[in-house]
């Protein structure tokens, strides 16, 4: 459905200056409208569906052990957060149960980091 485009900022240069008379600024957009360096993050999925013409642009590599990227190979644009369809791939439903289990790990684990007990009561304190 899409061939394969690797990004590149020359070509996407050229392309913006012929078309529209701008040229891209890649430090301006990465401090403006996200970064690359997630080193800091935790509990974030990066999910890149191979057939989105975007996924180029995405995360496509584990940063640290939270901060995963699954890649969908027969996913498009957002189809592992859409509703289960008896046709969808089983990148796609594999990809599904992975952020499951990903975000199910965190919530528990979320759960025992914050619960203590007070000597005079017994509240889960957040």
């Amino acid at each position: 459905m899409f061939p394969p485009l690797e990004w590149n900022l020359d070509i996407a240069s050229k392309y913006c200056e012929a078309n529209y008379k701008v040229s891209p600024d890649p430090v301006d957009a990465s401090l403006n409208y996200w970064s690359a360096d997630f080193s800091a993050a935790s509990n974030i999925i990066f999910s890149n569906g191979l057939l989105d013409p975007w996924h180029a642009g995405g995360v496509l590599e584990d940063v640290n052990p939270t901060v995963k990227a699954i890649i969908i190979a027969d996913g498009a644009h957002h189809l592992d957060l859409r509703g289960a369809n008896k046709d969808d791939p089983d990148s796609v439903i594999t990809a599904r149960q992975e952020e499951v289990a990903l975000i199910r790990k965190w919530l528990d684990q979320k759960s025992i980091d914050n619960f203590t007990e007070d000597d005079s009561t017994n509240y889960v304190h957040f």
